[in-house]
């Protein structure tokens, strides 16, 4: 959540295909992922056909997004579809309350710690540092909170859906129904570009979306 559009600078051009990363804007008045999908719904325009994608929280995003514009069908990398997949820590932090003392010099503190745990590249490990100091404390804050009180939406528009094998966010073993990349991590959307361009372009051909 405290990432931007540099995380999909590696990946490669798709055939057919432009990518448009969306720049997060201002959370306002928003309380849920469903607020904020409407604020992002409100600000941006959607040029028929296209699809959605997002990873992480982007991809928890992309199905609230769905549900008020007219995609063809979504990309998720990296995140989660139910609550299920959610990690038990998360469980924990929303049953005792914590999102109420969350603030960007606690969240930054979780996330380095967090990142000691996880095997980056040294080009990773900077970005990710850059973005977690760039990013907004309002919307880290917004994020934290709405992520953890998060009803996925169902969906029934046909998905793309990857994740890697080692991801610490969202573990794999709670992961039924993607495309998995051995080895990938959580930040593998910038570690691994080539290779989910590739599963990317193909995916995209086999659905002809």
């Amino acid at each position: 959540m405290g990432a931007d559009t540099r995380l999909f600078q590696n990946l490669d051009p798709i055939e057919g295909y432009t990518l448009v990363p969306l720049d997060y804007i201002h959370p306002e008045e928003s309380k849920t992922l469903e607020d904020y999908a409407k604020l992002l719904a409100e600000r941006y325009t959607f040029n028929e056909p296209y699809l959605l994608g997002g990873v992480s929280m982007g991809g928890m995003i992309a199905q609230e997004l769905a549900r008020l514009t007219n995609p063809r069908g979504l990309i998720l990398i990296s995140t989660a579809t139910s609550r299920s997949e959610m990690p038990l820590l998360f469980e924990w932090a929303r049953k005792l309350r914590l999102a109420s003392l969350f603030n960007k010099p606690a969240l930054e503190v979780i996330a380095k710690f967090g990142d000691q745990f996880t095997v980056k590249s040294p080009e990773g490990r900077q970005l990710f540092l850059e973005m977690l100091k760039d990013s907004d404390s309002d919307f880290m804050r917004f994020g934290a909170k709405s992520i953890l009180g998060w009803q996925p939406p169902k969906n029934k528009l046909p998905i793309i859906r990857i994740h890697g094998t080692m991801d610490r966010v969202f573990p794999a073993s709670k992961i039924f129904d993607a495309t998995m990349i051995k080895g990938g991590n959580h930040f593998m959307i910038f570690e691994r570009g080539e290779e989910l361009t590739s599963i990317l372009s193909k995916s995209l051909e086999s659905l002809k979306l």
